[in-house]
């Protein structure tokens, strides 16, 4: 890991650590880390982004309202590695822009296709595909977690101030009947088997001093329940410095809180799962939500599906955010087109 000397390394990402992913990366190793903001207020960029002149107007948009926080994609869900150009991730830095790094772990046909003894199989011994056709992993085994955390290494001495993981599940998608057991499934639960995951990445990068957060699906808060995806609140919990559900409203279903059209009622949906998330820590692990609170960090919606989300639903899910003690917020938006609202 970069010492903050000003050397310049060369991430080389090849088959005996990531996969025959391809991908060169020249980079110099950052010694500046942007502190933690007192509340998080993030939105998301693509690797393409990042790479193009809308960076530049995003930029200078975050400056103007008040976003102190981004998330960049440093992989694909495919895969693919692909780092920021240094230039703007310093620039950045330089302006006190909290930089976080997206790292999609399991959904990854790349290091899949390379490592194929590391992947999920059917019961014929193929690679398995999800209903896009991508291939994912087999959390169980030590290489995917040790590609993933040399990855974000380096994403933390290129001048990244945080590594949070995505895709850190079993597969939700597709023909999951087609599915092999795992050697390790044969033995334990999928929640057994991810907890190990997020045992050994969340302590490992807390050790080397590298902030790191998970994100989940929104209903992980709402019950102790895995929904075949292996994902518990619980289990992910101690291991991290921030979790980040995607309470996404469209995402909830037709009656959650009594709501015909959750999307509709932005504010409730939000608050309702972080209080839950809470709830279910202090009543089943004793977790007081003193503590808990602080360390979730929601993803929220500013796109248009289940209704048409205008700054007054975006703003309600902000307040939803910091009703319920959250430490921040992050704004998803795959295009990364944000509906101009009042952030601060």
């Amino acid at each position: 890991m970069g010492s903050g000397l000003g050397l310049l390394i060369t991430l080389l990402i090849t088959g005996s650590i990531f996969g025959a992913h391809g991908i060169y990366a020249e980079t110099t190793v950052s010694s500046h880390h942007v502190a933690l903001p007192a509340e998080v207020r993030g939105i998301y960029w693509t690797a393409e982004t990042a790479r193009t002149p809308r960076a530049n107007e995003l930029f200078a948009y975050m400056l103007e309202t008040g976003i102190n926080t981004i998330v960049i994609d440093i992989k694909m869900d495919n895969g693919e590695v692909v780092m920021p150009p240094q230039k703007i991730l310093d620039e950045l830095g330089q302006k006190n822009i909290y930089r976080i790094a997206r790292l999609p772990v399991m959904r990854d046909s790349v290091f899949a296709r390379a490592h194929p003894d590391h992947a999920i199989k059917t019961t014929a011994g193929n690679l398995w595909m999800d209903k896009t056709g991508a291939h994912w992993l087999d959390p169980s085994k030590k290489e995917v977690a040790d590609a993933a955390l040399d990855l974000a290494r380096e994403a933390y001495a290129m001048g990244f101030d945080e590594i949070q993981f995505d895709y850190i599940r079993y597969a939700s998608d597709g023909a999951l009947s087609a599915i092999a057991k795992t050697e390790a499934e044969k033995t334990k639960k999928k929640s057994e088997i991810m907890r190990e995951f997020f045992q050994y990445v969340g302590e490992t990068l807390k050790q080397e001093g590298i902030p790191v957060s998970f994100d989940l699906f929104g209903m992980t808060f709402l019950t102790a329940a895995d929904f075949g995806i292996g994902q518990r609140l619980e289990d992910v919990y101690p291991f991290a410095d921030f979790v980040s559900p995607m309470a996404y409203p469209s995402h909830y279903w037709p009656g959650y809180l009594g709501f015909d059209n959750p999307a509709a009622h932005p504010y409730e949906v939000v608050k309702s799962t972080l209080d839950k998330g809470a709830e279910i820590l202090e009543t089943d692990h004793f977790v007081s939500s003193t503590e808990s609170r602080p360390k979730f960090r929601p993803w929220i919606q500013d796109f248009d599906i289940g209704a048409t989300y205008t700054a007054d639903m975006i703003e309600a899910q902000i307040k939803a955010s910091r009703d319920a003690g959250a430490s921040g917020w992050l704004i998803w938006n795959a295009r990364n087109v944000y509906e101009p609202a009042n952030y601060r």
